[in-house]
């Protein structure tokens, strides 16, 4: 979403979705920037945290730091006759709920045009790519240079996950308030820096998500969502051959279990990596990994047309 806020003792907030639509528009005396962020929460996923000051109000850049959201500021402070303007479309109780709306539309109009483009290129791909799969292309041969573009999207993924859980601290924070000696504001505080450490080593290729899966069998595995290279995270000793097969099938990049498999994917044990836990994600560093479990073995193209078979034979 698209997050316009006005700060102070009365504060406005306003939701817009990605298309513009507004979702929510509120204003409340004395609220808490926990509040805030809960309200938010509520509501969706922030994607940009927006003002009509042309200096971010300091609570403002926090909230956009504390939910990783872009902070957007005018060139300008918006003046009242622009706010008026810009938020005229929809009613409003009170001039906060009304400059709340406009710093949200506002920022909405500036990202408009990038949104449209996006939405052609990708639209005009599709069609290239489906008049070259009709023309006789192979899929594979299509698809192999944007591995890179799906290695992106995985990371930005991770960062949304581990977004997601920052956001749902404040949840957490009131159940265990009672327990513990720190203020709510200092555990919300330490969780975001604990999440912004995780986020930055992740950008840097230094820890990597894995994909935690509740055991190596193939109806455990059937519906598993992982790009090729990407990490498999098993802490049960369950597992069958179909399984194996699958996950061979994705091509993923380790199996990281408590016993040995044999398999053509590399593999090694989960005592021999460094896991690190985070509210219920786990990473580690992505070349430790490959040093444990050693090089993929060549697939030969017999081999790889009976692992698709093995496949194909599990799922009936």
């Amino acid at each position: 979403m698209i997050v316009g806020i006005d700060p102070g003792t009365s504060v406005g907030l306003a939701l817009l979705d990605i298309d513009g639509a507004v979702v929510n528009v509120k204003s409340a005396r004395n609220l808490p920037i926990e509040d805030i962020i809960t309200e938010i929460a509520a509501a969706g996923k922030a994607a940009v945290i927006a003002t009509d000051k042309a200096i971010s109000p300091p609570v403002v850049t926090k909230l956009s730091s504390i939910l990783g959201a872009r902070l957007f500021t005018p060139d300008y402070d918006l003046p009242v006759e622009k706010k008026r303007e810009l938020a005229e479309r929809w009613p409003t109780q009170n001039d906060h709920e009304r400059d709340s709306l406009a710093a949200a539309v506002y920022a909405y109009y500036n990202f408009q045009n990038k949104i449209r483009r996006i939405e052609r290129q990708v639209l005009d791909e599709l069609e290239k790519t489906k008049a070259r799969v009709l023309k006789g292309e192979k899929v594979s041969d299509i698809l192999a240079p944007h591995e890179d573009l799906g290695k992106e999207r995985e990371l930005l993924a991770q960062m949304g996950a581990l977004r997601k859980e920052n956001r749902e601290i404040r949840e957490e924070l009131e159940s265990v308030k009672s327990a513990q000696p720190k203020s709510p504001h200092a555990i919300l505080k330490e969780a975001a820096r604990e999440a912004k450490s995780l986020m930055v080593k992740v950008a840097k290729g230094e820890l990597v998500m894995l994909k935690d899966v509740p055991s190596l069998k193939f109806a455990d595995l059937k519906g598993l969502s992982v790009g090729g290279g990407g990490f498999v995270l098993c802490k049960s000793k369950d597992f069958d051959n179909n399984g194996i097969r699958l996950l061979e099938a994705k091509r993923v990049g380790a199996i990281i279990s408590p016993i040995k498999l044999e398999s053509i994917s590399p593999t090694c044990s989960i005592e021999d990596v460094r896991i690190t836990s985070w509210e219920g994600l786990f990473f580690a560093d992505p070349y430790e990994i490959e040093k444990k479990s050693g090089r993929r073995k060549e697939v030969k193209d017999r081999d790889l047309e009976s692992m698709l078979l093995d496949y194909k034979k599990g799922r009936r």
